[in-house]
Formats: C-alpha cells, structure tokens, sequence
C-alpha cells in the first residue's frame, strides 16, 4: 500500500475540498449573520459551547477511533457502535432537558432553557451519522464525505440567515446547528444507501471501547481547553463581552480546522493501515515540517490582516475581537501541530498517553484561569496559548522517541518551516505601514495589498529557496512538478 501522505492526491483533495468549502462557506456565514444578529445573540450560545462541544465528541465514545484502528472491521463491529452511540446520543439529549433549568439559573439568563431544551435534539440525528461517516473514512470515501458535509453545511446556513433576517434573533443560530445535524443525517443516507443492522455484541464493544475510552477522555480534555474560558466569561462577563470572545474563537479557528482536518484524519487511516514500520514512521516524519511551515503561513498572515479585516468585513462593533482574534491566532496554530503529535500517539496507539497529557493541560490552564480572570479578556485568551505550549513541548519529546528523531532535528525541522512566512510577514507589514503613512484607504484595500504583499514574498523566497514544505504545497497546486 502506497501510504506516503501526500501522494494519495486524492484522499488529501477531496479532505481538503471539504474542509476548505465547507470552511469558506461557515465564514461567509458566520459574516452574514453577525452583520444581522448583536454580540449578545453570540454570547448566549457560547455560554453553552463546553456542554454542547462535549456531548458532540463524548455521543461516540471514541469507538469511531477503534474501527478506523482496527484493519478489518466487521458489520457486527458497526452495529455495535452505532447502538451504543444512539444511546448515547439520547442519553445527552435528556440531560440537556432536564439540565436547561438548573444552568440557566447558573448564569442567569432564562433564554438558555429553550436553547438548550432544543440543542438536545441535535445529539440524536449527530449520534446516527457517526458510523456512515467513519465506514466511509475506512473506506476512503472522500468524495462522498465531501458532498454530504459541505451540501449540508449549505442548506442549514442558508435557512439560519433567512431566520436571522426574518428578525429571529438568536434562535437562528439555534436552529442552524440542529438543522446542520439533520441535513447530514438525510445526505449520508441518500449518499451512501447504508444503514447499520441493529445489533449489538459484548465483545466487540469492549475491543472498540478499550482504544477509545482513553482518546474519547482526551477529547473531553481538549474540548475544556478549547470552551471553558467562554463558560468563565459567560459566568462572570456581561453576554456581549463573551459574545466577542467567541467570535474572535471562531474566526482564528475557521483557517487551522481546514488544515487540521484536511491533514491529520487522512494521515490516521493511512499509517494505521501501513503495516511496514519503517515505511510508516518515515511517512510521519516527513509530515512534521510540512504541518508547522502551512500553520506559521496562516498564523503570520492572519496576524497583519486581523485589523482590517474585521473592520471591512464584521463592522466596527466587532473591533474588540481583533486582539483576542490574534492570541487565539496563535493558540490555534499551536494546537494544530499539537494534534499532529496526538495522531502520531494514536497510530502507536499510545491513548492512554493523551489521555493524560489531556487531563494535565486543562489542569495548567484551569491553574492559570484561576491567577488571571479577573484581569480581563486578553489574559484570559492567553491562558489558552501557554497550556498548549507547554503540552505541544511534552508531546514533542514523545514524537522524538516513536519516530526515532533527535530532538535537535525536530527544533531545525521547525526553524526550516518558519522562516518563510516570517518574511512574508515582515514584508507585509512594512507594506501596510508605508502604503497607510501615505494615504488613508479602505479596510478592505489595506486587506487586498497586505494579501498580496505576503503571497507575492512567499512565493519569491520559496522559488528561490525552495523548503521541503513550500515544495510539497506546491506540488499540490502544480501537479507534475
């Protein structure tokens, strides 16, 4: 099996295509409706991020893991998943029922009880689309998973902003996240005309169970990470402040899921399906300088163009996000590069090692929560930043001991990577800078020159200079070369 990353063009095209369409088409969206709905609208439902975040991840149990892992997979193994994860599914459901109350009483906004009371239907259409997608990922299925995600995505967005401009409010991005699940449910029966038989087994739930308990428990980990400083803020900050942070969140987070997604799932499949060890630990590698060089590009670009940016495109009531846009920035490219390390430890099968690392990098962080909230947003957003780094360095020893590298070689992989989109941001910023001391334009035109600035020094300094990870990127986008 030919398994070197990136040339199964296909598996990597169409989970890019994915990601990126579906990624595109969340920002467009997540524009619009900010233009329609308030900050407040935005804080309510981040009030509810970790608990919907956690039953999303938590409904499968990480038993979508175990039959990826696993080489040949039986139809009694997905059956047994798929009731297991509908109840699942249901059990959360409930809890958000019957929890509406109690937690809106926590914050001290009635409105979180019909939001709640409705998200719990989510759980359940979520909960039946989990093995169809994971027998199409094993299969690699790209193309169709593709079409599902992104039509699905289509259609919730286009019924959330009609909602929001019939006035709405924030019911509309209520009714857009159910409708997400729901549309996904009915495409990946009309796409894949495949549905699990009912049943279940005692044994093959517990093989799927022992590999996905302890990912499963690191996800629950790292989703705390991600949304427990909105629970903080939503606790102790008035909505609209929270609803800023969220969406400083979401848009440093639409970018880095793209690359996330489109590189580390696929790569999964792929070592896990290599039976050659040395084979698999080169293609592994191989992939490090490749993942830090395409997030520094995005981290560096994103940086310059936060300001005006969200000026042309959200409107000066959304400046406030800037500043936490960009530390969130950098948490996210962090972050991304620690879940390459994560699917390394999952290919070796070493979940009981994230689980901890999980759990110990949400202890730093609740630590740091504890020292700084009550000095702001910003100190809050960095609490996020120096838990990731400090666990992203502990993951990076273990990566140095699974693929035999020296420690040295990783630290130069890196500085390899880097040093590219550290030019094109310099150059950038010096255009900014001049072009701005010498006549005042657009927020949108300052966007169009820093945009171009950056890729047109890039591309320069990679041409000239050719690293491995511009030459694999461009590969990508000039087949044959």
């Amino acid at each position: 099996m030919d398994c070197h990353p990136m040339s199964n063009t296909k598996i990597y095209k169409w989970s890019l295509i994915e990601r990126a369409t579906g990624a595109v088409l969340n920002f467009g969206g997540n524009i619009v409706l900010a233009r329609l709905l308030t900050t407040a609208d935005f804080g309510l439902l981040a009030m509810l991020s970790l608990f919907i975040a956690i039953a999303q991840d938590l409904s499968s149990c990480g038993l979508s893991d175990g039959l990826i892992h696993k080489h040949n997979p039986t139809p009694r193994d997905y059956s047994t998943v798929f009731v297991f994860n509908a109840g699942f599914g249901l059990l959360f459901g409930l809890s958000f029922f019957f929890g509406a109350v109690p937690l809106a009483r926590f914050f001290g906004h009635q409105e979180l009880v019909g939001i709640m009371r409705v998200l719990g239907v989510c759980f359940f259409f979520q909960t039946m689309t989990f093995v169809q997608e994971t027998k199409l990922r094993k299969e690699l299925e790209m193309k169709k998973i593709c079409f599902v995600k992104v039509g699905a995505t289509l259609t919730a967005l286009t019924f959330g902003i009609t909602l929001a401009a019939l006035g709405f409010g924030y019911w509309a991005l209520v009714c857009t996240q159910i409708l997400l699940f729901f549309f996904i449910f009915v495409y990946y029966l009309a796409a894949s005309r495949w549905f699990p038989r009912i049943g279940f087994s005692t044994e093959s739930f517990k093989e799927m169970f022992s590999f996905g308990i302890h990912l499963v428990l690191a996800y629950i980990g790292n989703i705390i990470g991600k949304n427990i400083n909105t629970f903080v803020l939503g606790k102790f900050y008035a909505p609209a402040t929270t609803g800023v942070y969220y969406q400083g969140a979401k848009l440093a987070n639409v970018p880095f899921a793209v690359s996330e997604s489109s590189i580390n799932p696929p790569l999964f499949v792929l070592a896990s399906n290599e039976d050659d060890k040395i084979v698999r630990r080169r293609v592994i590698s191989e992939m490090l300088g490749v993942v830090i060089g395409i997030n520094c590009t995005l981290l560096f670009l994103m940086l310059v163009v936060a300001g005006p940016a969200v000026a042309a495109l959200y409107g000066s009531r959304w400046s406030g996000a800037v500043p936490v846009f960009r530390i969130l920035a950098l948490f996210e490219c962090v972050y991304c590069v620690k879940a390459f390390f994560q699917t390394t430890c999952k290919v070796y099968g070493r979940t009981v090692f994230i689980r901890n690392m999980s759990f110990a990098e949400v202890g730093l962080q609740l630590l740091l929560l504890a020292v700084f909230f009550h000095h702001g947003i910003l100190w809050i957003a960095w609490t996020q930043v120096g838990a990731a780094l400090a666990s992203t360095a502990v993951y990076a020893l273990l990566f140095s001991r699974l693929t035999e590298q020296k420690l040295r070689s990783i630290i130069a992989t890196a500085a390899r990577s880097i040093w590219l989109p550290g030019l094109a941001m310099v150059a950038s910023i010096g255009a900014a800078v001049a072009v701005s001391s010498l006549i005042e334009i657009p927020a949108l035109a300052m966007c169009a020159i820093i945009g171009i600035v950056y890729a047109v020094a890039f591309i320069g300094a990679g041409e000239v200079s050719r690293p491995r990870f511009y030459m694999t990127l461009r590969s990508r986008v000039i087949p044959g070369h």
